[in-house]
């Protein structure tokens, strides 16, 4: 056994950019919505982008994918941290299911973005 560097952390990039690929369908998803409505989330576009972008390239293994995959799953974390400043869901109406449901997404995402962020930095290379 030669420890945790082993053969254990060389999936790490590809599980990483498995999940970058259904949180960036995600967020395009999400900035199609917002775009219906008249509004234009460039930031959302971008976090999309960026991690479609790095999901691909580290599941070709091209150059700077993974370099890319931790750049977009930084932004992915800092949208995904963004509505803990906001008011509760259970402060604006308590008595909803979707006010539980929104809660659980809310905490859900930053986990999420920060476990991919952590399986990329951890990732290592042939």
């Amino acid at each position: 056994m030669r420890g945790f560097g082993g053969n254990l952390t060389r999936w790490f990039g590809t599980a990483s950019a498995w999940a970058a690929l259904v949180l960036g369908l995600a967020f395009a998803a999400l900035a199609a919505l917002q775009l219906s409505w008249g509004s234009t989330p460039w930031v959302l576009l971008l976090a999309a982008a960026a991690l479609l972008t790095g999901a691909v390239r580290t599941l070709r293994k091209m150059s700077g994918g993974l370099r890319l995959l931790a750049g977009a799953w930084g932004l992915g974390a800092g949208l995904a941290l963004a509505p803990m400043t906001l008011p509760t869901p259970q402060e604006i109406n308590p008595n909803t299911y979707a006010v539980a449901v929104t809660g659980f997404i809310i905490m859900l995402l930053p986990l999420i973005t920060l476990a991919g962020l952590a399986l990329t930095v951890l990732h290592k290379e042939k």
